[in-house]
């Protein structure tokens, strides 16, 4: 075996060791990942450059369900965190029910509001305290929500191929939910975690 093929099993073998899901899953689900993670961070750069001529009231809806720090405990926002983010992930898997269209507009519109709300905040911040407010829950928060998107865009095919005749349907569904159950849920726990203690010590 050449060493190239060494390295794609060693890291199909770490995700599949990560994600928790069969080698087959993890092979099926890794071109849709790549495919929304570019689509995120191309839509957080185009909403950071495009920030200053976006005013608030195009994401009003968004921002009244963030929550608030003040006048909050530390338990409240970390629930708020915690359930707004478990809902929003498997709304991504689940709207791919519909072609796997819906995981992909989600997967843009929340990555352009990164972006700017990224540029927004920078200003009055500065994009350094930005970055530490985001990085540390965003490295485990964003992955997670980009694979439920991609799971999301996976059911869309699989629903395809039933159409077609294909079988595999049943079998992915039941890896997605083992997936989310196992693997999404504690990672955004983990992350509601980190993003409540960054909350605390900034404020």
């Amino acid at each position: 075996m050449e060493k190239n093929e060494l390295s794609a099993t060693g890291s199909r073998n770490f995700l599949t060791s990560l994600i928790g899901a069969n080698e087959e899953y993890v092979r099926n689900i890794i071109p849709l990942f790549s495919i929304v993670m570019f689509l995120f961070l191309f839509s957080t750069y185009l909403g950071y450059v495009m920030g200053e001529g976006i005013p608030a009231s195009a994401f009003e809806d968004i921002l009244g369900n963030i929550p608030q720090p003040t006048g909050s405990n530390d338990l409240d926002i970390l629930v708020a965190i915690i359930s707004n983010n478990i809902i929003a992930a498997f709304i991504f898997l689940a709207s791919g029910v519909v072609i796997g269209i819906p995981p992909l507009i989600f997967v843009e519109l929340n990555g352009f509001f990164v972006g700017w709300i990224s540029y927004t905040a920078s200003i009055e911040v500065g994009l350094g305290t930005v970055a530490i407010s985001l990085l540390p829950h965003g490295v485990i928060e964003i992955p997670t929500v980009i694979l439920c998107a991609a799971m999301g865009m996976g059911l869309g095919y699989q629903l395809v191929n039933r159409i077609r005749g294909r079988e595999g349907l049943q079998r992915y569904v039941i890896d997605s939910l083992r997936v989310f159950t196992t693997r999404v849920i504690p990672f955004l726990v983990v992350a509601g975690l980190i993003e409540t203690g960054v909350i605390t010590i900034l404020t």
